[in-house]
Formats: C-alpha cells, sequence, structure tokens
C-alpha cells in the first residue's frame, strides 16, 4: 500500500535493492554516511535524446544527472539504477533502432551498460521499448557528476531514435511516456 502511494514509482531493481539491504544488514552493520544513513538523489528526463547517424559517441540525456559530494577522509559507495523508454521514429516496417546507454561519473563510464534493441513491424510502427539496469561504484572525496548516456550502435541513415522524454511523453505519434529516471543511492 505504501509502494502505490509514492509520488514517482521507482523500479522493481530498485526498491529489491534497498529491501535487500535492509533486510540484510543488521544494525552494527548497515551502511551509513556521516549524517546517519544512506541517502537518495534523483532525476528525471526532461527531453529526449535523439539519435541518428550524426551522433558518433555517448551524449547525456537530457535531465539525467546528478552531483553528489562525498566527504574527506572516506569513500562513499554508489548503487546507481536507471530506467526509461526508447522510440524509433520512422514510418519503415524494417527500422530498429540498437542504443548503447552507459552511467558515467565525471565524464568516465562505469560498470557494464546496456545495448537495447526496438524494431517497427509490419503492424506496429514508431515502436517503443525500455531500458533499466543498475551498477555499484565508489566516488573518492570531492564533489561528482553522475550522468545516463546514449548513443547509436549501428546508426541507419533516416532512422531517429528517442531516448526518454518529458513527463507528459514524446513528441511522436501515440505520445508515449519514455520519460527516464535516474536514483543514486550513497552510503
Amino acid at each position: 500500500m505504501f509502494i502505490a502511494r509514492l509520488h514517482r514509482p521507482l523500479s522493481r531493481l530498485f526498491l529489491s535493492s534497498i529491501l535487500l539491504a535492509a533486510i540484510g544488514c543488521s544494525d552494527s552493520d548497515a551502511p551509513t554516511d556521516p549524517g546517519g544513513g544512506a541517502t537518495v538523489a534523483t532525476a528525471a528526463g526532461t527531453g529526449s535524446l535523439v539519435l541518428d547517424e550524426t551522433v558518433l559517441g555517448y551524449a547525456p540525456i537530457p535531465g539525467l544527472s546528478v552531483t553528489l559530494a562525498s566527504p574527506a577522509g572516506a569513500s562513499t559507495d554508489l548503487l546507481i539504477e536507471t530506467d526509461g523508454g526508447i522510440q524509433v521514429n520512422s514510418l519503415f516496417a524494417a527500422a530498429v533502432c540498437f542504443t548503447d546507454l552507459a552511467v558515467f561519473v565525471d565524464d568516465a563510464p562505469v560498470g557494464p551498460g546496456r545495448r537495447v534493441g526496438v524494431t517497427n513491424t509490419p503492424d506496429i510502427l514508431y515502436n517503443v521499448g525500455s531500458f533499466g539496469f543498475s551498477v555499484t561504484t565508489a566516488l573518492s572525496p570531492g564533489t561528482h557528476t553522475i550522468t545516463v548516456r546514449a548513443k547509436p550502435f549501428t546508426p541507419l541513415a533516416g532512422v531517429q531514435c528517442y531516448v526518454s522524454s518529458t513527463a507528459d511523453g514524446s513528441t511522436l505519434p501515440g505520445r508515449p511516456k519514455l520519460q527516464a529516471v535516474l536514483n543514486v543511492v550513497s552510503f
């Protein structure tokens, strides 16, 4: 009942990780920060990243950025989770988007990324797919910026891939809600 009332639904993976951490730790070995507990930072997509043959490397997904400060004298452990949608922008039944996604900390990739394929069919044009994954890392003392970025794996001429959207949905037919989220838990 409590989960259903959350303002922003969290992915199952994110919730499972938090529940496992809470169940698996006693008070004496629970991860804490200097303030006495884990902190959560979130960000939501503010628009679509449009991928096509002109995008050659990883580009940041609009709005998916969080800046954290790690205290001096210790490293900060992070659980980083992201999920969102991808839409093919094409009227061609054979159009496909293969998109690589990764989490970056201070402009360097961390953990394994994901490759997601979304394909139109003769019956479904402007098809939609989704991504979701998590990584763990540790931050050295200082201020760090965490972003989620995407790039086309095999861009096809004339085919665009829309990654994420605003809360209102994409600007493509059907206006699907592709809005991506970034959740960062620091311990």
